[in-house]
This record gives structure tokens, C-alpha cells and sequence, in this order.
């Protein structure tokens, strides 16, 4: 410790500046730090060998690998044993659960992709760099980022496949809202992918006067809206049952979305209520009476309310208001249009407040929540590959989900590969090994001498006079 606090003031003393100080200080721990790791696991590498020893290995030779740790570079030198008939091995390798040509930490590789999550990849790289002792490509994130986003998505397929937990022991909740929507992308070497996005939750809560989806369950397919759906099915199968639950589903009503997707993935419930999108039905009603939008907030007003009747005043009004123009026929096709959507949803179109249900919000979020993929993966002018974006969206929703590391420690060896008995054994006898008594220097005393001159501290005391 003595040796270390010297060293930080040399470093003071030779920088002419705090900045200079603090920059020298934080590569001189970076590179302490790195060297105590690497002679740490070398005194235990030196352990591990013995038990391999016995067995017949013998030491072929010493290798080093470097592998970027989150404080970090550490230079691992490890033994590689050999014996005849067999493959070599590394002891060390194999007790901590390294994979071969493995360059970066579990550790590195969970807080890269989760950055690269919420930006481009090259600027994650730059923010490694900035901000920790890593130096990562943006390349390498990439790479990243898609093998642990197809993890992801082969769990969210599979891991309800093969649950047991018996329908009585399901969570049991009043209200349960689902939504669906999609997500145009900008295409990179094909036509423009879509990102198909289905959550659920179970209502919103305020934290500190903001609003919060009560656990929300976000699922992405960039296949089709069925996939979405599907994985959402066997999510709501495995974590829910619904049948004392009303079930309340919001859509915008597109290819895919209709309110049968959402029965078929429900199954028995004590009620479903189904709504066509607020904000995409007043979209639709100022797109068919863009020509005149006194009558279009006239009818934004009219289906609010929920009154057929004002809807038909409104409709004829505006057909009354057309002039005589070039364009006087495609106005009044767009009325009729818009007259046949609203009748097809009429239904759909009821407002909360008036559907005698227990709660009076938590509808429209989806759009909303379209935002963490949206600003990631369309407002930043990136191109995706239909496999890349269902790869980083799957990402981005474990992330939401609040499921990420679990399902890295479930799904990927390396991840929850825990530490060998042998390792922890060659650990207890590096620290046996390792352990210095402090010195406590010369102990200082006398001799006593409360005996007779014939005694023999006595006799010993006469020759010292």
C-alpha cells in the first residue's frame, strides 16, 4: 500500500495539471489492477496443474491471452497440459468457463450490447473508448449485439415450451392490457423491413409524477405480425391466468391487427374489450377531410362522443361543402371511404369512459413505446437487414422487459458458467499459500533476575557483572 501511495504521488508530482493527474492516475491503476489480476489467476493456474499432474499430464508449455475485462486488458499466462491419447487442455481456461478465442468478458460483452442498444454502434465504440480503458471496434459490437439478440429471441420462442407451473399458480390480475402495432424501417440492400411489436401490461402507475407501464411485457418480429402475436400467445399462457381477468386490446386496425389476432392468443376470459386506436382514427379522419378541416375536428369531436347521429350530420355536411372542382369526385369518394370505416369499427370506437369498465387509462401506449426501438433504429439513418433489426430489437425488449441478464445467464454457457469445485479448491490453496505474516520486528525485553545467586538465573546474571 506504502509502494502504491508513492508511486500516486510521483505521478502528482511529475503532472503539471489536475487533468494530467487524474488522466496519468487512471492508466496507472488500469494497468495495477490489470497486472494483480493476471498474478492472481496465474498463482491459481499454478495449482490447477497439480490435480492434472497426477492424472499423467504434463506441462506442453506456457501461452498468454489477452482478454479485455471491464476494468481493463489482463494478459492471462496459463499452462497448457498434455497427455498422450488425449487432446491438451488448459486448466485454467476450463475452470473459469473461458471459451476459446474469446476476447472480451462476459461482463464487457452484456454492458457493450446494452449500449448498443440505444446507439449506433459506432458511437457506443466511441463511448467505450471515451469512458473506459476498452478500446472495442464498432465491428466487434455489432457482432455482438446479434449473436446475443438471436439468443434472445431463440429463449423468448422456446422457454415457455417448457413450462410446468400449473394454472392455479398463474398470476391472476383484474385488467390486462394488450396492444399492437408496427413499424416501418429504412431497408439496407432489400425493401424497407417492419419491425411488428405486440406489449402487454397491467395498467399504469405514476413514479414520481410520471407514468409507468405496470409490468410490461414487450415481443418484436420482423418476420410478420403472426410471429409477434405467437410469442406474446405463449408468454400470456405461461405467466397468466385470465379467466376472472378482462382483457382490454387496442390496435389501429391494420393488416394483422384486427381484433381476432387478439382472441386467438387470450383464450378464455371473462370479458374482451376491443378499441381501434385514437390516434390513428383521428389520422384517418384528417386524411379523408384534408380538403376541409372545419369538418374534420367537427368529426374528431363527433366519434369522441360517441354519437352516431352527429357522425351522419357531419358526413352530409361535408359532402354539401364540396365545390365544383377537378377534384370534387376524389372528395366525395373520400367521405363515403370514410363513412364505410367508420361503420366497419363503430364498435371499436367506443370510448373508455363509457364502457362501464374498472379502469379509465392505460390505453395508446404502444405508440409511445414504439419510441427506444424507433429513435435507435429509424431517426438515427441507418439501414437494417430484416435478420440485423429483429436481432437488436430482440435486444432492446429484454432490455424494456427487465429480463436481459437473465436470460444471458440462462441461455449462454459463458454467462452462467459458474466456477469449477476444482477452481475453488486451487483458490484455497493459492490463499494458503499466499498468506505472509506481518513482521512484527525485534521484540524488545530483559531478563529477570528475583532468584538466589545459586540458581542458575542467578550464576547467569554473575558473569554479566
Amino acid at each position: 500500500m506504502d509502494n502504491i501511495i508513492s508511486e500516486i504521488v510521483e505521478i502528482i508530482n511529475n503532472n503539471p495539471s489536475l487533468m494530467d493527474i487524474e488522466m496519468a492516475v487512471e492508466t496507472y491503476f488500469t494497468e495495477v489492477l490489470s497486472q494483480l489480476f493476471s498474478k492472481a489467476l496465474e498463482r491459481i493456474d499454478l495449482e490447477l496443474i497439480l490435480e492434472y499432474k497426477e492424472k499423467g499430464f504434463e506441462i506442453d508449455r506456457i501461452e498468454e491471452r489477452t482478454v479485455q475485462f471491464s476494468f481493463g486488458p489482463v494478459v492471462l499466462k496459463r499452462r497448457r497440459m498434455r497427455k498422450k491419447g488425449e487432446k491438451s487442455i488448459v486448466p485454467l481456461d476450463i475452470a473459469i468457463g473461458l471459451e476459446k478465442h474469446k476476447r472480451y468478458s462476459p461482463l464487457v460483452e452484456m454492458k457493450v450490447v446494452s449500449l448498443a442498444s440505444d446507439s449506433v454502434y459506432r458511437k457506443a465504440s466511441d463511448a467505450i473508448e471515451l469512458l473506459t480503458p476498452l478500446s472495442i471496434s464498432h465491428g466487434a459490437i455489432h457482432s455482438m449485439t446479434q449473436r446475443l439478440g438471436e439468443t434472445i429471441q431463440n429463449y423468448t420462442d422456446e422457454a415457455p415450451l417448457h413450462d410446468e407451473t400449473p394454472i392455479k399458480d398463474k398470476k391472476k390480475v383484474p385488467v390486462l392490457f394488450i396492444e399492437g402495432d408496427g413499424l416501418l424501417l429504412k431497408g439496407s440492400k432489400e425493401k424497407c423491413p417492419e419491425l411488428h411489436r405486440v406489449q402487454i401490461h397491467e395498467g399504469v402507475v405514476m413514479n414520481r409524477k410520471r407514468p409507468e407501464l405496470k409490468n410490461p411485457l414487450l415481443f418484436e418480429s420482423t418476420e410478420s405480425s403472426r410471429k409477434a402475436f405467437e410469442r406474446a400467445g405463449k408468454w400470456l399462457e405461461k405467466e397468466y391466468n385470465l379467466r376472472n381477468t378482462i382483457v382490454i386490446s387496442n390496435s389501429d386496425g391494420g393488416s394483422g391487427y384486427e381484433r381476432d389476432k387478439f382472441d386467438a392468443i387470450i383464450g378464455q376470459t371473462q370479458r374482451h374489450e376491443h378499441f381501434r386506436d385514437v390516434y390513428h382514427v383521428n389520422r384517418k379522419i384528417k386524411e379523408r377531410l384534408s380538403f376541409d378541416k372545419k369538418m374534420a375536428n367537427l368529426m374528431i369531436r363527433a366519434v369522441r362522443s360517441y354519437d352516431q347521429d352527429q357522425v351522419n350530420v357531419v358526413l352530409h355536411t361535408a359532402l354539401s361543402r364540396i365545390d365544383d372542382n377537378e377534384k370534387e369526385a376524389e372528395y366525395i369518394e373520400n367521405v363515403y371511404k370514410l363513412e364505410k370505416y367508420i361503420q366497419r369499427n363503430w364498435s371499436s370506437l367506443k370510448p373508455l369512459r363509457m364502457r362501464d369498465l374498472p379502469v379509465q387509462k392505460g390505453l395508446g401506449v404502444c405508440e409511445s413505446n414504439h419510441r427506444p426501438f424507433s429513435y435507435r433504429m429509424k431517426h438515427q439513418g441507418r439501414g437494417f437487414t430484416k435478420k440485423g433489426a429483429g436481432n437488436l430489437a430482440a435486444v432492446i425488449s429484454a432490455r424494456r422487459n427487465g429480463s436481459f441478464l437473465r436470460i444471458l445467464t440462462t441461455e449462454l454457457p459463458v454467462f452462467k458458467e459458474e466456477v469449477t469445485d476444482q477452481f475453488k479448491s486451487a483458490v484455497r490453496n493459492a490463499l494458503k499459500k499466499g498468506k505472509v505474516q506481518p513482521s512484527q520486528g525485534a521484540v524488545p525485553g530483559r531478563i529477570a533476575n528475583y532468584g538466589s545467586t545459586s540458581s542458575p538465573m542467578g550464576r547467569l546474571a554473575g558473569m554479566f557483572r
